[in-house]
């Protein structure tokens, strides 16, 4: 006589226990590099929109006025460490470079960079010219 038999085996239960755990596993390791990923671009484009509204800056200034912050040399910005919103009390730090007459007489090439740390230290760095005289030379 045979009997009727419903249900899984612990054999079946062990092997679906395994394949699940091994699935599981590579999601999870997928997920946490994803949210690394995540944290670096975040960091990324924060730095992006202080070089942009940096250079914005530069460019909206009047060079007649000979502006501080044009003068020949290395400067860092006064709300170091900065948010990414460029208020004080933040990771990022800002600085610049003016290279006066650079390439050409009446031209200021200005290297804006912004670090930070995710924990890694991470640096971004963008140029741009300032004309300092009426002609740019």
């Amino acid at each position: 006589m045979m009997r009727n038999q419903s249900g899984f085996s612990y054999a079946e239960l062990l092997a679906a226990m395994t394949l699940f755990s091994v699935v599981a596993a590579g999601l999870t390791t997928n997920t946490v590099a994803t949210m690394r990923s995540n944290g670096m671009s975040r960091g990324a484009t924060a730095a992006a929109a202080l070089l942009n509204d940096k250079i914005e800056q530069f460019r909206a200034m009047d060079p007649a006025t000979n502006p501080a912050d044009l003068t020949a040399g290395y400067h860092a910005d006064p709300n170091n460490p900065m948010t990414p919103l460029g208020h004080r009390g933040g990771n990022m730090n800002r600085s610049w470079m003016v290279a006066a007459n650079s390439p050409k007489v009446g031209l200021s090439e200005v290297v804006v960079t912004v670090t930070w740390s995710d924990p890694l230290p991470r640096r971004l760095t963008a140029v741009t010219y300032v004309c300092r005289t009426a002609t740019c030379g």
